[in-house]
């Protein structure tokens, strides 16, 4: 396109003299750079090379470039010979170059791609679940922007002769597990409140944020799950991770009398895409008012699927919870400032509409009726 954006080297391209003379060196030639673009052409031409269509205002302008194109090829344009010597020497350096590039892309199927970076990507329903493409994937990785560190989940979609979620949802990352571990992210670019605390998550899965709050310099981090197939997924991910130290799986179902074990072991409680089933609220309410400490804050966040209200899902857990001894806090006084905010910046334009399209997102923090201030 360089060629073709100077207008002396688009008159030289329709000269019947180049095109006759180049066509059988017409991929290289559109390969050229600039540099290569000189070589190919006087010194005459390359004084004129900054001259665009648009600043001819002159009949001498024209006329000095229209010689350039009726002038002999001995005059103007490199022999084919003498091209073809330049040719073989920069020839390799670009087929090597283009082939680097052309590997890097075709490494990575198009679907594929946009599950770079942790992306949140679009999802589609399926007999008892809802899927996404990068859910195939045997990995995912996910940059920490507040640590340096970056995250490599295993994901077990397609392990134990599966290929569905259907019934074990746990085996691969959601948006929502994106969304939440980005959010606590952003958190710890502003404030050291999760150092040296006890970090308890619910419905962990594969174990993405746990790794987080291990990453973010919290003292001790319990992942539960109730599906011991996603706890043994996710001490592998610990593993891979090196946090095995610090983060630790446990088989836990909800409801006060299995909570009980962990009663108010937890300064700090995190969960995504918990409440989606309503006959689960009393004992999830139950289990969170036990395991946090009187001083504790909840981090939750629900993102929903399509055909989902997540407004609706909330406020109707948030009732539950209230009778369960759970209160909202004020965000700003916690974590200096709304949810909503660091929600909308921490997602691009089109995972915003991929969010909206599902019936969007919604963050909130909780701690007990009577309790302290979270510190």
């Amino acid at each position: 396109h360089r060629l073709h954006n100077c207008c002396a080297c688009s008159m030289l391209l329709r000269g019947r003299q180049f095109s006759r003379h180049m066509m059988s060196l017409k991929v290289f030639i559109l390969s050229l750079s600039w540099t290569t673009c000189s070589l190919a052409f006087t010194q005459q031409h390359r004084r004129l090379h900054h001259l665009r269509c648009a600043s001819i205002n002159s009949e001498d302008e024209y006329n000095e470039l229209s010689t350039i194109r009726t002038k002999s090829h001995d005059n103007c344009i490199l022999d084919r010979r003498d091209l073809l010597i330049y040719g073989s020497v920069l020839l390799p350096t670009i087929i090597d170059a283009t082939a680097a590039a052309a590997d890097d892309q075709s490494s990575i199927p198009d679907g594929e791609k946009q599950c770079n970076d942790g992306r949140i990507a679009s999802e589609s329903q399926v007999p008892g679940a809802y899927q996404q493409l990068c859910m195939g994937l045997e990995q995912r990785t996910f940059k920490l922007q507040s640590s340096g560190d970056t995250i490599t989940i295993a994901q077990g979609t397609n392990s134990a002769g599966g290929s569905s979620v259907a019934g074990r949802t746990g085996v691969a990352v959601w948006n929502s597990g994106i969304l939440l571990t980005r959010l606590l992210d952003e958190i710890n670019q502003a404030s050291s409140i999760f150092k040296e605390k006890t970090v308890l998550e619910l419905g962990c899965g594969a174990g993405l944020a746990s790794i987080a709050m291990a990453k973010f310099g919290s003292s001790s981090v319990i992942a539960t799950d109730a599906n011991v197939e996603v706890l043994g997924l996710a001490k592998q991910n610990f593993e891979l991770n090196n946090v095995y130290n610090v983060a630790k799986t446990a088989e836990l179902h909800w409801g006060s009398l299995d909570a009980s074990e962990y009663d108010s072991i937890a300064d700090i409680v995190v969960g995504s895409d918990l409440t989606y089933n309503s006959g689960s609220w009393l004992a999830l309410a139950e289990t969170i008012s036990t395991v946090l400490k009187p001083d504790g804050v909840v981090l939750y966040l629900t993102l929903g699927h399509s055909g989902f209200n997540v407004q609706a899902e909330l406020g109707g857990f948030l009732q539950v919870a209230e009778n369960a001894g759970l209160r909202v806090l004020q965000e700003e006084q916690i974590v200096g400032q709304k949810l909503t905010d660091l929600l909308e910046r921490i997602t691009s334009q089109d995972e915003k509409q991929v969010i909206s399209a599902n019936g969007g997102a919604r963050a909130v923090l909780l701690g007990k009726k009577a309790g302290k201030k979270f510190r």
